[in-house]
């Protein structure tokens, strides 16, 4: 109803009493705003990760997987055999979202994959939505895409740009104005962290494409674990996030007591209540 403009014909009761809203909305909104979004050359590839990882709205995605994945891929899906030593018998796809593509094309610019026979042809391809015969195929294999299962992080070296583009954004298609330079930060943080981390914003235009109602950037993994966001309206975001650091402080002390205590208790368990303790 929001996303509609409808907004006003919504009851009080229609809110969420404690204030909460779920996240990972912005998904739903599909502006369609690039005239040339990028299409994958696969046999151009380097699978460098440079595209991916530049794009502001997170709308290009890669993936690793078996082949086995791809029995019920539309005619249209792309793969590649994937370069990387710890997937040896595995493909990769590079996959774009057309509808949230906001058309910036920093991901054509930073491509360092260009053909040699014509310079303006690189891995990633800038191809008019009008004359493009593969729209509603790129459409398809997104969902496809999406349905596969996410690459297997315990395999990846995060401290590259190659694996970290292998990793599930859980920052995704903001409002932020096409080729900003902030939100592939944001993206990349909640890549690496976004299963326990917590964000207080202050308010700016970080909030208003970070959190604007009801499309919600911030997203979830399959097992609805992601980044908590929140923000102060007013001059006070050092205290607020300040209260919030404070009050994560006192959970993890009020733990560390109560492991304590159970240890005192059941002295055959401190090893394992030491190995708790140590995970940190």
């Amino acid at each position: 109803m929001l996303i509609a403009g409808r907004g006003e014909v919504l009851p009080a009761s229609a809110m969420p009493a404690d204030g909460r809203f779920l996240t990972g909305t912005a998904k739903f909104e599909k502006p369609n705003l690039a005239r040339e979004p990028p299409v994958w050359d696969a046999d151009l590839s380097i699978q460098c990760g440079k595209g991916t990882m530049i794009c502001p709205h997170a709308t290009i995605r890669e993936k690793v997987f078996i082949l086995a994945d791809l029995a019920l891929a539309p005619a249209a899906f792309v793969t590649a055999p994937a370069k990387w030593r710890q997937f040896p018998v595995q493909v990769v796809s590079l996959q774009l979202s057309p509808e949230d593509c906001a058309g910036c094309t920093l991901c054509f610019e930073v491509c360092p994959a260009v053909s040699r026979d014509d310079s303006a042809h690189r891995e990633l391809l800038l191809l008019p939505t009008v004359a493009s015969s593969r729209w509603d195929d790129e459409r398809s294999s997104w969902e496809f895409f999406t349905a596969l299962p996410e690459t297997d992080r315990t395999n990846l070296n995060l401290g590259t740009v190659k694996d970290a583009a292998l990793t599930q954004p859980l920052f995704e298609f903001s409002g932020a104005r096409a080729g900003c330079g902030e939100t592939p930060y944001l993206r990349l943080l909640a890549q690496l962290f976004g299963d326990h981390l917590i964000v207080e914003n202050a308010t700016g235009c970080s909030s208003i494409y970070r959190g604007s109602l009801p499309a919600k950037p911030w997203s979830q993994t399959i097992d609805g674990i992601g980044p908590a966001w929140a923000n102060s309206l007013f001059e006070d975001n050092a205290e607020f996030g300040m209260s919030i650091r404070v009050a994560v402080d006192h959970r993890r002390d009020h733990v560390f007591a109560l492991l304590d205590t159970v240890a005192s208790l059941v002295p055959d368990l401190t090893e394992e209540l030491n190995a708790l303790r140590d995970a940190d």
